[in-house]
């Protein structure tokens, strides 16, 4: 159910809201990367990444920090989805691209 990547969205919000609620401290500052293998195409997986709780803004940063955390380690990427923070990875690039992922949004 969660290899298509309309439902990984929602999922995502989901899994975020119901995170930042159960916190103490309500750090509500923090973005969501979710990931889930292709079905449809074994070697591949579906990357989501779901901007923080409190952002008021409906642009979504992660399109733009795929495509360079993509170019910076050379990951094979496929950007087919109308909205750029769904991306399909091979799965054995998903470490790098992860790492660099995470070294851009320090």
């Amino acid at each position: 159910m969660f290899c298509h990547p309309h439902t990984l969205v929602l999922l995502a919000h989901f899994i975020l809201r119901a995170y930042t609620s159960t916190r103490k401290s309500r750090d509500i500052s923090k973005p969501l990367l979710v990931s889930a293998p292709q079905c449809s195409d074994p070697p591949k997986c579906i990357i989501v990444g779901v901007p923080p709780v409190l952002e008021d803004s409906p642009r979504n940063f992660f399109g733009k920090a795929f495509e360079q955390a993509a170019e910076r380690t050379g990951s094979r990427v496929e950007l087919d989805y109308f909205d750029a923070s769904i991306i399909r990875l091979h799965s054995e690039d998903r470490a790098k691209f992860f790492d660099a992922l995470a070294a851009l949004l320090k």
